[in-house]
């Protein structure tokens, strides 16, 4: 996993773990998704990692510093615990999933947006290209949130980013584009289903 330098770049990687945390939680939820619940928890160890050394670092920036400037650190370290207490609810979202969502929670929600989640295979199409020349959001109705690469993260990707094989896309999007599933990849001459969409 890639490791924030400073305080500063641990906050906004703090900032950016703990909202797709919450997006994959809660569509894990509406969804009956474990695949989804298995990736928030997933987050929520990394979240805890940044977030303890994060702590560390800033008593080490205290050290010698006036009072004020202190109290002024002091206020990281509650951002620390806070965002702690925020992963440790996805605990309860996940035991909600593994015990089955019962049908009036999925009810009481709207379903305007649904995630999932689209390995990029080895020879697959869109392995190479930038998000702009693979016309994912044409194609299915998906934006991609996020990109996993072994450890490491891409929030919120730009146009120019390019997908790689054994790479790992959240896509989102509007749950009127979830009719069938969308193939994506053909693998010697069978088409090969990525998991993108799904049948409900």
């Amino acid at each position: 996993m890639r490791k924030g330098k400073n305080l500063k770049e641990m906050l906004v990687r703090l900032r950016d773990l703990t909202d797709l945390m919450v997006e994959l939680g809660y569509a894990a939820i509406l969804q009956d998704d474990r695949e989804l619940a298995q990736e928030a928890q997933r987050l929520r160890d990394e979240i805890r990692e940044v977030a303890y050394n994060m702590r560390v670092l800033t008593i080490f920036a205290a050290k010698g510093l006036p009072r004020k400037d202190v109290e002024q650190l002091s206020s990281l370290l509650q951002i620390g615990v806070a965002v702690k207490e925020i992963s440790d609810g996805i605990d309860d979202m996940v035991e909600i999933v593994s015990r089955g969502v019962h049908p009036i929670v999925q009810a009481a929600y709207r379903r305007d947006f649904i995630m999932k989640v689209m390995d990029v295979e080895e020879e697959c199409p869109v392995d190479g290209k930038s998000l702009e020349k693979a016309r994912i959001p044409e194609e299915t109705g998906f934006f991609i949130r996020a990109i996993r690469r072994g450890d490491d993260w891409i929030f919120y990707p730009n146009s120019k980013t390019v997908l790689k094989k054994r790479g790992q896309d959240f896509p989102q999007g509007k749950g009127c584009c979830n009719k069938e599933d969308t193939i994506l990849c053909q693998k010697n001459g069978e088409k090969e289903k990525v998991r993108l969409l799904r049948k409900f």
